[in-house]
């Protein structure tokens, strides 16, 4: 599926945890790794170290797709490029989807009405993936689809964020289970707050793949 000349975008955790965005193309492709024109910032080269993860996105036929690869080298003559691993995680996105994390972390929510918090009792859940646009978690609470939420996520490394939510899809995997899983969309958040949950995420899939090579 992807070929020489083909545009790419690739998105790399930058400053203040805020994930940059670059265009590039794919110079050559074998089966061992991917040349693609080295990404420039305001007429510098995109700084990454070797082994650093990054995710990529692209179109074909009108279908947008979001990968993942790590920089193995580059170089600057004759032409500046990167030499990157052959793309892996190849998943069909929305255009503007986020790039999602299967991971567990403690949720706490509370239901909303009109914009405030309702005098129930806070639930606790856990996600079932994190993305910077939302949570899917796993609950034995099964909320209406349009119910607003505060939640509350607590990730690690960069603290708790709460948020106001909105649930927008809702499944129940097992019939005779009462356990669902409930699709959450940020309705307020920060581009700080953001770009932090998105710098968690590269953190956790960049350990998630150094394990992988152990």
């Amino acid at each position: 599926m992807f070929k020489v000349n083909q545009r790419i975008e690739i998105i790399v955790p930058g400053r203040d945890g805020l994930a940059e965005q670059y265009r590039s193309r794919i110079e050559d492709i074998t089966t061992e790794n991917m040349t693609i024109a080295m990404p420039m910032s305001k007429g510098l080269p995109v700084l990454m170290r070797r082994g650093e993860i990054f995710f990529g996105r692209t179109v074909i036929n009108s279908l947008a797709f979001e990968f993942t690869s790590a920089l193995l080298a580059k170089q600057i003559n004759p032409l500046p490029i990167w030499i990157v691993a052959v793309p892996y995680n190849i998943k069909k996105i929305q255009q503007r989807a986020f790039v999602r994390l299967d991971v567990a972390l403690p949720v706490q929510i509370a239901k909303m009405e009109d914009g405030q918090v309702i005098d129930e009792p806070v639930i606790n859940a856990v996600t079932k993936d994190i993305s910077g646009g939302g949570i899917q978690i796993a609950t034995t609470n099964e909320w209406q689809i349009g119910s607003k939420l505060l939640v509350t996520v607590d990730y690690q490394d960069i603290g708790a964020i709460t948020l106001k939510s909105e649930v927008v899809r809702v499944q129940q995997p097992q019939p005779d289970r009462v356990l669902f899983w409930v699709g959450i969309k940020f309705l307020e958040i920060s581009e700080r707050d953001r770009g932090n949950i998105i710098k968690f995420i590269f953190k956790k899939q960049l350990e998630q793949r150094r394990k992988g090579l152990e």
